[in-house]
């Protein structure tokens, strides 16, 4: 992937403001860059702002402007901004990874992830889905961030991926589809995501501590190992809440504008 100067330019902000050095290409180093993740929310108040956008760069929100608005309003993205960011890094860095789609319940290629090509093995790399540790690929594996257990069986084509509820159930999640997947792939279903249904409310998901902040327009929730508390709240409650988490007041109402 070639990349343009001023997403370098972003990068190397990121980098810089985030104490990152270039080291040896290896697990902790993309544990340590993953783990920089976290301070990014999944959001898409951004993605409602700018989707007239004429720019579309700004649009998409290439690495440039997740960076800009990052700093500047608290901001991150959603999966394919946030996706497409991390692989610029990981390119930047000399670290072999591809993009691939996932179908979700609601539709096919949904959603997003990179595999990571390291020390003869691959990892499941997807912070879209507020993951932030590279997981092995095995044909059948758990594995947790702060707010679920997860199950990832993989077969010839697909990686499914479930959560393990506190019954011990399994409730899928999303198919990965291993086939390699082009640039041009790539921005057609990113690009296509901007006509999904979630584009008529807000959504927010950020990492707090040892808990997973969940919100959607006045559905309020914080989800902790598999377990989760929620609270129907008014909508003059949401910008205090994003204020809590680090955004920028005024990015709510400049979303909520777009909205019908």
């Amino acid at each position: 992937m070639i990349l343009k100067q001023k997403d370098i330019k972003g990068i190397e902000i990121f980098l810089e403001k985030f104490k990152i050095e270039r080291k040896e290409n290896n697990l902790n180093f993309i544990k340590e860059i993953l783990s920089k993740f976290k301070n990014l929310p999944y959001e898409n108040m951004t993605k409602i702002t700018y989707s007239e956008e004429k720019d579309i760069n700004k649009k998409l929100r290439t690495p440039f402007y997740i960076v800009k608005d990052f700093f500047e309003e608290g901001a991150g993205g959603t999966c394919f901004s946030l996706v497409y960011f991390l692989k610029s890094i990981f390119d930047y860095l000399n670290f072999d990874s591809r993009f691939v789609l996932a179908d979700r319940i609601y539709g096919e290629n949904t959603h997003c992830a990179l595999i990571l090509n390291l020390e003869n093995k691959e990892y499941l790399v997807d912070i879209g889905y507020s993951i932030y540790e590279p997981i092995e690929i095995k044909n059948k594996k758990n594995f947790k961030n702060v707010a679920y257990e997860f199950l990832m069986e993989e077969n010839e084509k697909f990686i499914n991926v479930y959560t393990i509820t506190k019954n011990k159930n399994l409730k899928f999640r999303y198919r990965i589809k291993k086939e390699n997947v082009s640039f041009e792939e790539f921005l057609d279903a990113w690009e296509k995501s901007f006509y999904f249904e979630m584009m008529n409310y807000i959504v927010v998901t950020k990492t707090k501590e040892d808990s997973l902040i969940y919100l959607r327009d006045k559905n309020f929730h914080i989800i902790k190992d598999g377990k989760t508390y929620y609270k129907k709240i008014e909508e003059d409650e949401i910008p205090l809440i994003l204020k809590e988490l680090g955004f920028k007041e005024d990015l709510f109402f400049k979303a909520k504008s777009f909205l019908k």
